[in-house]
């Protein structure tokens, strides 16, 4: 998720460009009560019923002990073989643990590693969380496209699209948290409100605690946020879903370009009465929690627990005009499940429409990956089987929200279960492209990109620093 951008100049690599074409069925799922949230209401975004999804007694995919996909590293004959002492001389005898002396242990600790994911020095960490957030200082101008991401020293890092094309930061110049867990899932938003632009980090910390790192252009510092007070505690997993969501006008009150907004074609700012932040992690494998916060509050309130994949990402839309937001989980069957919830209590609620509660849509998208990242500007994508990302277009309007128009899918296979993060950008030309980061070989960050409308996928590496 991210908000207006910079315009990006792209340099594209001959791609090749495979549509995904099949007619989804459809498939309305009830909805009834699961558990009873916090009683501390928030007190903007009221949500009565607590509406869940059913298991129907059905268990999410067993999670795998470490990535399966990493970076293979090739090694030279010297670095396993003893050196050959002339014959009749005496020589010291080598110490051996198991039966295995050092070299060959030294070799076998290095395998095991590669094995695991442990990023040796290089990169990003295998598994890494990516957000991408964007903001401008300038009226009329462009702003600058920033990507969240754990460097193999386990910290979190910002890189830097300026302008020209040209990506700065990743190094140590540019840490925003030094307690993050292996692996964690990162979520961020950014928005421009009362002439100033802020930028929120959530991630999950090694006690498994979801955490908060605030940035504004008026202190130029990160600083903690006020979720870390709620004491959440995601699931001790290997893959957790985590995501943080704007609502309301996603864009503030600055003026500056950015992508169309959805439905409307338009690129223009307009300013919604109540704003805020949703928030969705993983508690079990079929377990998420809700929790909101208002601007210019300081303190999260929690609202909602749904049944869904806990190993699998949230996806969400809520920045657009009016008063409803929506939500995309993975259900039990490894299809991706939408909802939508009308926050505007003036409506008169009807059977088809009710106000305060959440709502499932009347369709699925079968068959993802079990441990799928979501996302969602302009297009939905969520990964397949194969490792290949795919993207829909959707059509929101409430209980009558559809898909439709095309679909496509990035020809790439990505990581199995990579994180990825999705934007869509203006650029120089004077029309839009759409940008997918995900990682391809577990040390990397890739860019895949494309005209909006069509047009061939392109690919480029991040320029990550080892140190």
């Amino acid at each position: 998720m991210a908000s207006p951008a910079p315009a990006y100049d792209f340099s594209p690599r001959s791609a090749f460009t495979e549509d995904w074409d099949r007619s989804l069925p459809t498939q309305e799922i009830q909805l009834s009560p699961k558990r009873k949230s916090d009683p501390s209401q928030h007190p903007d975004v009221l949500s009565p019923g607590k509406e869940v999804y059913e298991t129907e007694g059905k268990e999410v995919v067993p999670q795998p002990e470490g990535f399966a996909h990493s970076k293979e590293h090739q090694y030279s004959e010297q670095d396993v073989k003893y050196p050959v002492h002339p014959e009749g001389h005496a020589t010291e005898r080598k110490k051996r643990t198991c039966g295995i002396g050092i070299p060959g242990l030294l070799v076998l600790f290095i395998l095991i590693a590669v094995a695991l994911g442990v990023g040796l020095g290089s990169g990003a960490f295998n598994g890494s969380g990516l957000a991408l957030a964007s903001y401008s200082f300038g009226t009329g101008g462009y702003g600058v496209i920033n990507v969240f991401f754990q460097h193999w020293s386990g910290q979190l890092r910002k890189m830097q699209l300026m302008e020209d094309g040209s990506w700065t930061g990743g190094d140590f110049t540019s840490i925003v948290a030094t307690d993050a867990r292996n692996a964690t899932p990162i979520s961020a938003v950014a928005y421009a409100m009362d002439r100033k632009s802020t930028v929120h980090i959530f991630y999950i910390d090694i006690k498994n605690k979801i955490r908060e790192k605030i940035y504004d252009n008026s202190t130029n510092n990160w600083r903690d946020g006020p979720i870390g007070a709620l004491g959440l505690v995601a699931m001790n997993e290997t893959n957790v879903g985590l995501q943080a969501c704007w609502y309301g006008s996603f864009y503030g009150n600055a003026n500056y370009t950015h992508s169309p907004i959805p439905g409307s074609g338009r690129n223009t700012t307009s300013q919604d009465q109540v704003i805020g932040m949703h928030l969705w992690y993983g508690v079990s494998p079929t377990l998420l929690e809700e929790v909101t916060w208002t601007y210019n509050t300081s303190q999260w309130y929690k609202q909602d627990y749904f049944t869904a994949n806990g190993h699998a990402g949230i996806g969400c839309y809520s920045w657009g005009a009016g008063s409803i937001s929506y939500v995309m989980l993975v259900n039990l069957d490894n299809a991706v499940q939408m909802a939508w919830k009308d926050l505007n209590s003036t409506v008169a609620k009807t059977g088809a429409h009710p106000v305060n509660t959440w709502v499932n849509t009347t369709f699925t998208i079968p068959d993802v990956d079990p441990n799928t990242s979501l996302g969602y500007t302009n297009y939905f994508y969520a990964q397949r089987p194969d490792g290949r990302i795919s993207g829909w277009n959707v059509s929101w309007n409430a209980e009558k929200t559809k898909l439709t128009g095309d679909a496509f899918t990035i020809p790439k296979p990505a990581l199995d279960g990579t994180r990825f993060s999705v934007t869509t950008l203006p650029n120089k030309s004077g029309g839009d492209s759409l940008l997918v980061f995900n990682q391809q070989n577990g040390t990397d960050i890739t860019q895949n990109f494309r005209d909006f409308t069509n047009g061939q996928w392109s690919y480029s590496d991040l320029p990550v620093p080892k140190t």
